[in-house]
C-alpha cells in the first residue's frame, strides 16, 4: 500500500505470533527499506513480491535501516544481503547490543534458570529443563555496515530523515522522522493499540521503563500527520496515543504497588496480581508468564529507583515491598 508519495507499506507475514505481520517500508526514490520482517521462505517471498509490484528487486536495494534488532524486524537482512549490496544501518548502540547477545548466549540456559529462581518462579524449573537444548544455539549476529546517532539527519533521494534514539522497548530502538512529509516511522516505540513490551531480565542492567517514558517525550510533540508503525495499522493521533501509553504505565505501576500492600512479594507473585490484557495469569503458558514477569520486573525496578518500593534478597530470591 502506498501510504505517501514514494512510500510503500509492505506486509511481511509472521507465523506463530498473534500480531500476524510486521510492516516494512519501502522508500522508492532512494531504494531504502525500513525493517525487513521475520526470517523464512514465506516472509521473503512476500517481501520479494511486494518489492516487484513497485518495480524493485532485492538486488536494487541500496539501504536497509533497522529500527531495532528484534527478530521480526531484522530477520531477512542476511537473505537480502545475499542478493544485494544494500548498506545496513542501525543506531550505534546496536553494535554493543550484538556483543552483549553473543556473550549472553554462551550461558543463556544457566542465566535463565538462575533468573527463574531470583524472580520467585523456582517451582517452574522442571518445566524449563525440558527446553535446555533450545538455549544452546546462538543466533547469527545481524550484519551492520554503518551506524546512526540521535539527532542525525540522513539525506536520501527525495527526502531527509531525522533519527530519534528511543530506547525502552529495545536499547537500540530508533524512530525516523520525515519532516517534509510530516511522517514518523515509529517501529515498536509507539503502536496504535497495544503497548510495547517493556521488560528487564536479571542478567541485564538499566531501567528500561524510565528510558521508554523519556523516549516518548522525544517524539510526543513532533509535527506529525501520519505515524507508520511496525505492527497493527497506521494512525494519526500521536500526542493522544503517547498520553494513553503514559497513562497505561502509570496504571501498571499502581497495580504493582497495590499487589505489595499486604506485604513482601516476589516478582512472580506480583505478576499474578496484574490484570494482563492478553489473558489472565492462571491461563498463561510458561513462556508467557516469563515475559509477563520480565515486564513486572521492569516496573518494579523503575519504582525502586524512584524510591517507591524497597528491594531485598532473601535466600537467593528477590522480594519487594512498599517503601
Amino acid at each position: 500500500m502506498e501510504v505517501a508519495e514514494g512510500v510503500h507499506q509492505l506486509i511481511i507475514p509472521m507465523r506463530f505470533n498473534p500480531l500476524g505481520r510486521t510492516y516494512s517500508y519501502l522508500l522508492t526514490d532512494s531504494a531504502t527499506l525500513i525493517d525487513t520482517g521475520v526470517p523464512g521462505k514465506d516472509a521473503y517471498a512476500a517481501l520479494e513480491k511486494q518489492l516487484a509490484e513497485n518495480g524493485v528487486k532485492p538486488m536494487d536495494l541500496r539501504k536497509i535501516i533497522l529500527t531495532h534488532l528484534h527478530n521480526d524486524h531484522v530477520g531477512l537482512v542476511e537473505q537480502i544481503k545475499h542478493h544485494s549490496q544494500a548498506e545496513v544501518l542501525a543506531h550505534s548502540s546496536a553494535l554493543e547490543r550484538l556483543k552483549e547477545q553473543a556473550l549472553l548466549y554462551e550461558n543463556m540456559y544457566e542465566m535463565t534458570t538462575s533468573e527463574l529462581e531470583i524472580l520467585g518462579g523456582g517451582n517452574l524449573q522442571q518445566f524449563l529443563s525440558r527446553f535446555e537444548h533450545s538455549f544452546r544455539e546462538a543466533p547469527e549476529p545481524t550484519p551492520i555496515d554503518a551506524t546512526l546517532e540521535d539527532g542525525e539527519t540522513m539525506r536520501l533521494s527525495g527526502t531527509s530523515i531525522k533519527v530519534f534514539w528511543t530506547p525502552g522497548h529495545a536499547q537500540e530502538h530508533i524512530c525516523l522522522y520525515d519532516a517534509d512529509r510530516r511522517m514518523l516511522f515509529s517501529g515498536d516505540h509507539v503502536l496504535p493499540k497495544i503497548t510495547s513490551n517493556i521488560s528487564l531480565h536479571t542478567y541485564q542492567q538499566g531501567d528500561p521503563l524510565a528510558d521508554y517514558l523519556a523516549s516518548l517525550k522525544k517524539v510526543e510533540n513532533l509535527p506529525v500527520d501520519l505515524v507508520l508503525p511496525g505492527h497493527e495499522r497506521t494512525f494519526t493521533n500521536l500526542p493522544e496515543r503517547v498520553q494513553q501509553l503514559k497513562t497505561h504505565h502509570k496504571a501498571r505501576c499502581d497495580e504493582v504497588k497495590s499487589a505489595l500492600r499486604t506485604g513482601d512479594r516476589t516478582v512472580y507473585q506480583v505478576s499474578s496480581k496484574i490484570s494482563w490484557e492478553s489473558r489472565p495469569w492462571p491461563f498463561m503458558d510458561f513462556w508467557t508468564k516469563r515475559m509477563a514477569a520480565a515486564e513486572t520486573y521492569a516496573h518494579l525496578v523503575y519504582l525502586r529507583n524512584r524510591g517507591e518500593v524497597s528491594e531485598k534478597m532473601r535466600e537467593k530470591v528477590l522480594y519487594y515491598s512498599l517503601a
